[in-house]
């Protein structure tokens, strides 16, 4: 049952869980806006929690990186403004219980189901995007994208980057229509 259990926690940190990514705006068109900015961040938050900035940071860097791959500036005065929430939650995995795991001997008298035992904690970040029209102030989309965190720092980034290009991926589908 041990060996079940950390060979299992270990496929999860090894394969991990795919990025989520759910997109509001179905008519949404990222090519029409020529340059972009970021919502300023809540400076007394940010310096109230231990990691934010941090991930504030990694975050805003995977955007850029997708925003100057598509052609769109960055600018003080931009027509696309982009605010940036992250939230981390610790979720609880679990397994369900089968009927090996009710071992005895003799015969069993008594009611046995299946239920959900847990087998470790794991944490989950949730990554939103709002896409403000800067002239109309007005929310034109939202992205979300759910993934599992990791604490190794290398790693952490690189699945912030993966989950930011699906993210973006999945923008340019809905700007072409398909």
């Amino acid at each position: 049952m041990k060996r079940f259990t950390v060979l299992f926690l270990v496929l999860l940190l090894v394969a991990g869980v795919q990025a989520q990514v759910v997109i509001t705006n179905k008519q949404f068109d990222l090519k029409k806006y020529k340059s972009y900015g970021f919502v300023p961040p809540d400076e007394a938050f940010l310096s109230s929690h231990e990691h934010a900035a941090r991930a504030l940071q990694r975050v805003q860097d995977a955007v850029r990186n997708e925003m100057r791959e598509r052609g769109i500036t960055f600018s003080e005065n931009p027509e696309l403004l982009i605010n940036i929430g992250i939230t981390v939650e610790e979720k609880v995995q679990t397994r369900t219980t089968t009927v090996r795991d009710a071992r005895y001997m003799g015969q069993r008298n008594y009611h046995w189901e299946a239920t959900e035992v847990p087998v470790g904690t794991y944490e989950e970040g949730t990554i939103t995007l709002d896409f403000i029209d800067a002239r109309h102030n007005d929310l034109v989309n939202q992205a979300i994208t759910t993934e599992f965190v990791v604490k190794n720092q290398k790693n952490q980034v690189k699945r912030i980057n993966k989950a930011i290009k699906k993210v973006f991926k999945a923008l340019d589908k809905q700007g072409t229509g398909s």
